[in-house]
């Protein structure tokens, strides 16, 4: 597991319904200076709600680095809040928090927006799951059609007389409107801030109703490929790699999904399901394209058994490998879960022979196998004020093959900065640049 100290940009205090906190903001997470507006907000709406003061279970649906949650569990020791969050690193600082404030009743583990898939658990969603209260500080980039479906799909998850608490910027309030009132909720609060709405809601009496469909609704044969091929964590790989794969047997990607194309990259043509809230859904980008073009040169001849790609997106380079070189086994890290499970999902969505699918943890990198990948293609994750150099050259170092190849595809300032730190042991083998990014190729000798 990686130090979440370097990661650390700033320490706040933080009151709600008389608990004081100390959180630690990142900067490689959302609202990295102080704690956001609208959390605030929304922490004010729900503030004096006997409804909350009383909850027994409370869900934190995309809880950053734990504010909200960790605030009603603090505030409210007798309850028990679930966070959860797509963001791997959003789970470890909750979690740091957690410990920071000695909080007993917070739970924070990996989840989707999506309020039927709370989190991998391996065993698929709990029938009898229930929650006092839902609250979310919702994010506009998962795209409308998984905002509406989280609207809908909220009252599922909550216990008769329930509540759901959520904050929005103000250009998605009329959306936002719109889904309380197709879905069945009372609007009781409505606090407005500059930038942002925060409702409280609570469902409406069971009514007959025939609420429109969701918007922008997936064709339900592509829904149900994504759905059926989701669960990909194979545990047949996990041997091979040294570390336990991330299971997504609980997830379901119906709702993310934004359509089927067919790409062509680097002389491949292959189809894959664009996800809400991922890039690349439709076009692929200048790293990924430069990145397959120069593997297709550098690689051409080799026997490439094992892969791993990090931060795949929705997968292009792992298909891309998959057409041109059929490895046995790919391996993909990620903080983001949903980009995972998108990438598995296309992968097992390919005609004929397909590789071993494993996800990983991208905090956990140190823990797999030493020497254990003949590729590594990385698109970093750049974070200012941090260096990720460094640390990216002493994983290569330590999980690459000798005369294994490693592809990194970034902006040029960013790789003349990563090609200074070379690590010892690192042979150049070429580069290609596509527009604003370049990727670079090296092997291990």
């Amino acid at each position: 597991m990686i130090d979440l100290l370097p990661l650390v940009n700033k320490n706040v205090t933080f009151k709600f319904h008389g608990a004081q906190l100390r959180l630690d903001l990142s900067h490689a997470l959302f609202s990295s200076y102080e704690v956001d507006a609208g959390t605030r907000l929304l922490c004010k709406a729900i503030g004096k709600d006997e409804v909350l003061a009383k909850a027994k279970r409370v869900l934190d649906a995309g809880c950053g680095v734990g504010v909200i949650g960790l605030s009603v569990a603090a505030a409210f020791p007798d309850c028990v809040v679930e966070a959860r969050d797509r963001d791997l690193l959003a789970c470890a600082f909750t979690e740091r928090n957690r410990k920071t404030n000695k909080v007993k009743n917070l739970n924070a583990a990996p989840g989707l927006l999506s309020v039927s898939t709370p989190g991998l658990s391996g065993q698929g969603q709990d029938p009898n799951r229930s929650y006092d209260y839902i609250l979310t500080n919702i994010p506009a980039k998962a795209g409308g059609p998984v905002l509406e479906a989280f609207f809908k799909g909220a009252k599922d998850l909550l216990c008769p007389g329930g509540r759901l608490g959520v904050v929005i910027v103000n250009p998605l309030v009329e959306a936002a409107r719109t889904w309380f009132d197709d879905y069945g909720w009372d609007v009781l609060v409505d606090e407005r801030g500059a930038n942002h709405h925060a409702f409280v809601a609570q469902a409406k009496a069971p009514a007959l109703q025939q609420p429109r469909p969701l918007a922008d609704a997936a064709p339900l044969a592509d829904a149900a490929l994504l759905a059926n091929a989701a669960p990909l964590a194979d545990a047949a790989a996990s041997p091979e790699h040294g570390l336990r794969p991330l299971d997504f047997s609980s997830l379901d990607l119906g709702v993310y999904l934004r359509g089927r194309t067919r790409f062509k990259l680097a002389d491949a043509s292959y189809e894959a399901s664009g996800i809400w809230g991922l890039p690349e859904f439709d076009t692929v980008g200048y790293g990924t394209v430069a990145a397959a073009e120069l593997a297709a040169r550098v690689l051409a001849g080799s026997l490439v058994r094992d892969a791993l790609f990090v931060n795949p997106g929705i997968g292009h380079l792992p298909l891309w490998l998959n057409k041109r070189l059929a490895p046995e086994r790919v391996a993909a890290a990620s903080r983001d879960i949903l980009s995972l499970a998108a990438t598995g999902a296309n992968l097992a969505s390919q005609p004929g022979r397909r590789p071993a699918y494993m996800a990983v943890d991208a905090l956990r990198l140190d823990e797999l196998r030493p020497a254990a990948f003949d590729f590594i293609a990385w698109n970093p994750d750049i974070v200012p004020d941090h260096d990720w150099i460094s640390p990216l050259w002493v994983a290569a170092a330590r999980l690459l093959k000798k005369g294994a190849t490693f592809i990194l595809a970034c902006p040029p300032t960013e790789l003349l900065r990563f090609e200074k730190k070379r690590a010892p042991g690192f042979q150049r083998a070429g580069e290609k640049r596509k527009k604003t990014y370049t990727a670079a190729a090296f092997i291990r000798i």
